[in-house]
């Protein structure tokens, strides 16, 4: 029997809605699918059941770990061996996209979200969240530039070459 993408999306949606009935573990407002917040939560719910600290993590966290990680991680690599797309490629400069990743992540979880748990905290009327999306739009239109400029640079080089 195959399992298609919509059916395993309604069985994942169905034992998540009746987990919060019967585990009472609710989400909290705009919680989202925040990769950065989830991951966060993560990283210090293990530190904190590791090593015994006390490492603030979501209240839906408390109890048990959220894995919306891992889940994105797995469901990718699945997806790409299915397709025969999964091939591991090396990076042209590793330590630049270190820095860009983790400046990345630092500035969504000092923003408090990822653009989509800002979305929605912009659609509850926070005000510090409307400032945050004007900065993620800000900073999209900067790296597009940036990309833009840089191929274009390698355009003319390989052009004068």
């Amino acid at each position: 029997m195959r399992i298609t993408v919509t059916v395993a999306g309604i069985v994942a949606g169905a034992l998540a809605a009746m987990s919060q009935v019967v585990f009472h573990v609710y989400p909290p407002a705009a919680y989202g699918l925040c990769i950065a917040c989830h991951a966060r939560d993560l990283v210090n719910w293990l530190v904190n059941h590791a090593i015994g600290s006390n490492l603030s993590v979501a209240t839906v966290s408390v109890a048990a770990p959220v894995l919306t990680v891992v889940g994105i991680i797995l469901g990718a690599i699945t997806a790409a061996f299915r397709s025969h797309e999964f091939k591991i490629t090396t990076m042209k400069n590793p330590v630049k996209s270190f820095i860009y990743g983790f400046l990345g992540m630092t500035f969504a979880l000092v923003l408090g979200a990822c653009p989509l748990r800002t979305i929605l905290r912009v659609a509850y009327g926070d005000a510090i969240a409307v400032i945050g999306f004007v900065a993620i739009i800000l900073g999209v239109v900067a790296g597009a530039e940036s990309l833009k400029w840089g191929a274009r640079k390698e355009l003319k080089k390989r052009e004068g070459a």
